[in-house]
């Protein structure tokens, strides 16, 4: 009879990702900034809804960056 290898004694999963670092309010205002400009784009550019896109984008963005908190505990 053999015998079995030993049981690990550490918990270890690999990530799949890099952990998130914390965002900085310059890098914030940059990830704002293009998705308003994508969404502006998405209309061609009609104007009188600079605003609105920037809302939306600044709601999109703050609603990742608050997921990848709450995933990683940051």
């Amino acid at each position: 009879m053999t015998a079995l290898p030993p049981k690990p004694t550490h918990n270890f999963f690999p990530l799949r990702f890099s952990p998130p670092r914390v965002i900085s309010e310059r890098e914030r205002r940059a990830m704002i900034g293009t998705a308003a400009y994508l969404r502006a784009e998405q209309r061609n550019f009609a104007l009188g809804h600079e605003t609105e896109d920037w809302l939306a984008a600044e709601a999109e963005v703050d609603g990742r960056i608050a997921h990848a908190q709450r995933l990683t505990g940051i």
